[in-house]
């Protein structure tokens, strides 16, 4: 089952079932960030269909998000816009991603070319389940996990638990999966426990446990009770044919919670909602790049040389004087769209990360070619 957080009432019930779906929402902006330094901060997967998809947050699961660089803990809006021709030294400012989260986005990429069976079949639990990804190893089909912690550290920790049982002579996929995802799951439930009405019911523990399998549990303010019933004829369809369908008693009676939660819920807060989510999307699609984030599952794994390059970079705009940086102009439409007019503005906004333009920019200043 998939969609977003939810719920409570004006008088107890319905008045959480809108505030939290709401709020839910706003935080599947920065669930899955890795500190983004300018704009809002970024974004469990699953293979529901987008219709049945809602952000949600990790907060519980995901690890929290690194610090920048550099002279102020976090930049400002008008470092961020600094024009092309600023060179003062209160302008001039690195604010870089830390290196070890550098050598995380390497790490993850490694992982996602050395051990792509063992990704496939693990859930991610960041909301990239909006871009329809269906596992961890789909987030490595772009450079959607260099901006997201939860993506990255899941691959990470699966490969770390996977290689331990190899030298024990105990090596299991399967087995490998399940910590992670019971690891993830356990953050997952206490978190929703303490947000969603009558989680002390059976009806209640029915809907985290099975929801939780395979991705977040949502939102009943998702839609209507008319909805929700082919909503859950589509997940139950997929859970049959993935085997992992629970016991009946158990299914119906999370589908019971969901549509007793979802009656209480008027449909113009369902129109709300879901016009919340949409404009979620909108704003990751803008935000992380339409083409870079929403790749195909047909997709290849992305070779982690692009982040070895990546991190190369990065490691030589730290040599170079911050001056120079914040006076080379950047060519990159991306950055020059979001305000940074400059190449030190466009480091500084972690961007440069996943843009080709900016890379390159910064070899040919370190090569001594302006």
């Amino acid at each position: 089952m998939s969609e977003t957080n939810a719920t409570r009432r004006p008088d107890g019930l319905l008045a959480a079932v809108i505030c939290l779906a709401v709020l839910a929402l706003g935080a599947a902006v920065v669930a899955c960030s890795s500190g983004t330094a300018e704009t809002a901060e970024r974004p469990p997967g699953s293979a529901a269909t987008a219709a049945d998809s809602g952000a949600g947050s990790s907060a519980a699961a995901a690890p929290a998000a690194p610090e920048p660089e550099g002279d102020h803990a976090h930049p400002s809006a008008a470092a961020a816009a600094t024009p092309a021709t600023a060179t003062t030294a209160q302008t001039a400012i690195r604010q870089f991603p830390p290196q070890d989260h550098l050598e995380k986005v390497v790490r993850a990429y490694r992982v996602a070319n050395q051990y792509p069976e063992l990704l496939t079949g693990l859930p991610c639990y960041c909301p990239c389940e909006l871009y329809g990804h269906g596992g961890v190893i789909d987030c490595h089909r772009s450079q959607h996990s260099a901006m997201c912690n939860i993506c990255m550290d899941e691959a990470i920790e699966a490969a770390q638990i996977y290689e331990g049982q190899m030298q024990v002579g105990e090596a299991s996929i399967a087995a490998a999966q399940a910590a992670i995802k019971d690891r993830y799951r356990r953050a997952l439930v206490a978190q929703k426990a303490q947000e969603l009405p009558m989680m002390n019911t059976q009806q209640g523990q029915a809907f985290l446990q099975v929801c939780s399998d395979c991705h977040q549990p949502p939102s009943p303010a998702m839609h209507t009770s008319v909805d929700w019933d082919r909503s859950l004829a589509r997940m139950e369809q997929y859970a049959r044919q993935s085997g992992t369908l629970p016991p009946d008693a158990t299914w119906q009676a999370a589908v019971n919670y969901v549509k007793s939660v979802a009656a209480q819920v008027p449909p113009s807060t369902v129109t709300q909602v879901r016009q919340s989510l949409a404009d979620t999307v909108e704003h990751l699609k803008h935000a992380e790049g339409d083409a870079a984030y929403y790749p195909s599952v047909r997709d290849e794994v992305l070779e982690p040389a692009w982040a070895e390059r990546m991190a190369a970079a990065y490691a030589m705009a730290r040599e170079l004087p911050a001056e120079l940086l914040a006076s080379t102009p950047t060519n990159c439409q991306t950055c020059l769209d979001a305000g940074h007019g400059n190449l030190l503005a466009c480091l500084n906004s972690w961007h440069a990360i996943t843009c080709e333009t900016a890379i390159a920019e910064v070899e040919k200043l370190a090569a001594g070619d302006r």
